[in-house]
C-alpha cells in the first residue's frame, strides 16, 4: 500500500506556479494538497492507478511515461485544484479560541463577492487541466497499464466525470424546447463534456 503522506507537488512548486506569495506558510498549503490529491487526482486515475504512482515516486521507480505524465499533466492540475481549495482560508486562522481574520496595516481585505470571483477564476482554470488531463487518458490508456486494467476492485474507480456544482444542457435535450441558449464547446460534440444523457 503505497504511503498517504505522498505529494506530487511540493509547497514551493504550489507557490511558483500560482499567486501565493512567498511569504505564506507551508504548513498552511500542505492540508489542501493533501485533499485535492485524495480526491480529484485519485478520482481521475483510479486508485489503482493512483497509489501505483505513489509507490513508484516513493520507491523512485517511475518509468518515462509516468514521470512525463507526472510532469505535464498531474503536477499542474493539482497546483490549481490546491490553490482553489486553498484560497478562502489563506486569510483565516483557526486556534483554539475562534476563527479570525488576518489583517494587515498595509492592505485592506476583500469582501466577499471579490473573493467569490476570483476563487471562480482559479477553479476554471483547474478544471482546463483535468479535462486536458483526463482527455489525455482517454486517448492513450495503454501507456499506464494500472489504468487500463485497475486489476482487483478499487475503493474508488477512475473517472473521466469531475465534481461539478452547476447545471448542464445538451443540445436537443429539454433546454431547446424551453428556449434556453446554450454554450456550444466547438471541442466537445453536443456542446456539453460529459453530460448524461438519462432525461
Amino acid at each position: 500500500m503505497a504511503n498517504p503522506r505522498v505529494k506530487f507537488i511540493s509547497t514551493t512548486y504550489l507557490k511558483e506556479n500560482t499567486v501565493i506569495e512567498d511569504n505564506v506558510d507551508d504548513n498552511k498549503l500542505v492540508p489542501f494538497i493533501y485533499s485535492s490529491q485524495e480526491t480529484t487526482i485519485q478520482q481521475a486515475l483510479g486508485t489503482t492507478f493512483y497509489r501505483h504512482l505513489q509507490d513508484a515516486v516513493i520507491n523512485n521507480t517511475l518509468n518515462n511515461d509516468e514521470e512525463d505524465f507526472l510532469r505535464d499533466y498531474i503536477q499542474p492540475c493539482l497546483c490549481q485544484f490546491s490553490f482553489y481549495e486553498a484560497f478562502p482560508f489563506l486569510n483565516y486562522k483557526t486556534t483554539n479560541k475562534a476563527i479570525s481574520k488576518e489583517s494587515s496595516e498595509y492592505s485592506q481585505a476583500s469582501d466577499l463577492d471579490e473573493v467569490k470571483y476570483v476563487r471562480n477564476s482559479i477553479y476554471n482554470l483547474a478544471q482546463f487541466y483535468l479535462k486536458r488531463m483526463n482527455k489525455f487518458l482517454q486517448d492513450w490508456p495503454s501507456l499506464f497499464p494500472q489504468y487500463q486494467n485497475p486489476g482487483s476492485r478499487v475503493n474508488l474507480q477512475k473517472s473521466g466525470k469531475s465534481y461539478f456544482s452547476g447545471i448542464s444542457f445538451q443540445k436537443n435535450s429539454y433546454a431547446i424546447r424551453l428556449n434556453i441558449p446554450i454554450f456550444d464547446d466547438p471541442t466537445m460534440p453536443g456542446g456539453c463534456y460529459d453530460c448524461d444523457n438519462d432525461y
